[in-house]
């Protein structure tokens, strides 16, 4: 029998035959057969302390993500950020894009409107701050100018 690998233990171990203690085995078979129990014990125990290792550890992991996700959730914008872009490092994505999802993530929707109608308002009002810009640009042009020549 080889013997097995933590990963390849599945389903129920045979169990133990006790062979050792059978009467009219010579030393050398009894000592086999006890080593034979013994190995065949501790893979029980292996297997046993596995799962339940295993088991604890999944309810734990769990129990943090709820945990991180609640404190995300009333972090506010600033907690919604870092978490966002540790999720989105962790994950091998642009952080600082995953930070920012965060952020607004944890937004209430009035912010998000808000928000929203800012960047709205912002690109309509570009080309006249642009032609603005241009006219102050001509003005201190003609000043210069004017001051130049006199």
């Amino acid at each position: 029998m080889q013997p097995m690998t933590a990963l390849e233990m599945g389903g129920d171990a045979p169990r133990s035959s006790d062979r050792s203690r059978q009467p009219g085995l010579d030393p050398v078979e009894r000592r086999n057969a006890a080593v034979a129990d013994l190995k065949e014990s501790l893979r029980d125990l292996l297997r046993t302390l596995l799962r339940s290792s295993v088991g604890l550890v999944l309810e734990n992991v769990e129990d943090l993500g709820g945990l991180v996700q609640k404190f995300a959730a009333s972090g506010g914008v600033a907690m919604g950020g870092l978490l966002g872009g540790v999720r989105a490092g962790l994950a091998g994505k642009n952080p600082i894009w995953g930070a920012l999802k965060g952020a607004v993530g944890a937004m209430s929707t009035g912010m998000r409107v808000a928000i929203i109608l800012a960047l709205v308002l912002a690109i309509v009002l570009l080309p006249i701050t642009v032609v603005l810009l241009l006219v102050a640009l001509i003005v201190l042009i003609i000043v210069a100018a004017a001051k130049a020549g006199s």
